[in-house]
């Protein structure tokens, strides 16, 4: 057979082959899935591939709120400030005073740095409850005293450890003119010729009294 047909028969099989290639139905390329981005720490998802989201700490718990005062405060009863702690209606001066070796008692007669208390919102979420700081003992740097109830009365002066129950007072208005009782964590604070007592005699209604007349 002469080379120049052998030439032609090639090239038309040749043409043949490229036609049926370009009339067939082609496949859609498929592109790889793209690798799951993960964590240092193993996880995957779209935290993972954020460094700013996987840099961010975890949301922490809320600070333990104080309690709210408002009702205290329109009661006419001194807070945040120096004051007498006195009892009411009685006719004399009997103020709570810190004495000897930290013993806390209505012992007071005078205005003395013995004498200078505070009312402070205490570190609960219950309305009307406070602790008692006594001014002079906490006038440097770091001082933290608190006012705390006892089984056996007296009260005593200790160091704040903010919860403690024995250190956080609920007021419980008695009137309308600024008078209030203490409920301390043994019950309430009953005063009965110059001295506290657990007993159900005395008197319960306090006031506070400006400490600088």
């Amino acid at each position: 057979m002469p080379r120049t047909r052998l030439f032609v028969l090639g090239a038309v099989a040749f043409l043949t082959a490229a036609l049926a290639a370009c009339g067939a139905d082609p496949q859609p390329r498929v592109p790889a899935a793209a690798p799951t981005p993960v964590s240092p720490a193993g996880g995957t998802g779209a935290a993972a591939a954020d460094p700013v989201a996987s840099a961010t700490p975890a949301r922490r718990a809320p600070a333990r709120g104080t309690s709210d005062l408002a009702a205290l405060e329109r009661a006419g009863i001194d807070l945040g400030v120096t004051v007498l702690i006195d009892v009411a209606d009685d006719g004399v001066d009997k103020f709570l005073e810190v004495g000897t070796d930290r013993v806390v008692d209505f012992t007071g007669h005078a205005r003395t740095p013995s004498t200078m208390m505070s009312l402070w919102a205490a570190p609960v979420l219950a309305e009307n409850h406070v602790v008692i700081k006594p001014s002079y003992w906490n006038t440097k740097p770091g001082d933290d005293n608190c006012v705390a109830d006892t089984l056996a009365k007296p009260l005593v002066l200790e160091t704040c450890e903010p919860g403690k129950a024995s250190q956080i007072w609920r007021v419980s208005l008695a009137g309308d003119s600024g008078q209030f009782e203490l409920h301390g964590a043994y019950g309430v604070i009953r005063v009965q010729d110059g001295a506290i007592n657990s007993a159900d005699g005395g008197r319960t209604g306090l006031q506070t009294v400006p400490f600088r007349k």
